[in-house]
């Protein structure tokens, strides 16, 4: 009798060490998927913050002259480092090709406009790139669509 009753008491603790084994690997990830979102959110933070001044910085080398003096050529080195950082940082850049079809997915229609030589439904100009953090929007590229 002694040894049945002994067997079912290592069964018993053998059974719930294990449900705590298997509760604290869930447990960690958990923790980790927790850490990649926090993570992912503190970028996200950041770089809205950062965003204005890139999309300054992005203006500014729109327009730069065809023979840039040096500092014009520092401003667009500033402007590449800045781009790859934020690749780095998985942050990637939605960079939409005027004639390319409108995905509300990823495009923010800031104007529509007729143009005959683009279809409906195209894009006519980029006015500022968007961005993707792990395949969510962190803000959809702003365009001019045609009618």
């Amino acid at each position: 009798m002694e040894k049945k009753h002994d067997k079912k008491i290592i069964d018993d603790l053998r059974s719930g060490w294990q449900r705590t084994q298997a509760d604290f690997e869930n447990y960690k990830r958990r923790y980790e998927q927790d850490k990649a979102n926090w993570t992912d959110l503190a970028k996200v933070e950041v770089f809205s913050q950062i965003l204005p001044v890139l999309d300054n910085l992005s203006l500014a080398s729109a327009h730069a002259p065809e023979k840039p003096n040096e500092w014009e050529v520092g401003i667009l080195h500033i402007a590449k480092q800045i781009e790859q950082t934020i690749s780095e940082l998985g942050i990637t850049r939605v960079s939409p090709k005027v004639g390319e079809a409108f995905n509300p997915a990823f495009h923010e229609a800031v104007a529509m406009v007729e143009d005959s030589k683009i279809g409906a439904h195209n894009i006519v100009k980029v006015e500022s790139h968007g961005y993707i953090l792990n395949e969510k929007l962190i803000r959809a590229a702003r365009v001019i669509v045609a009618k």
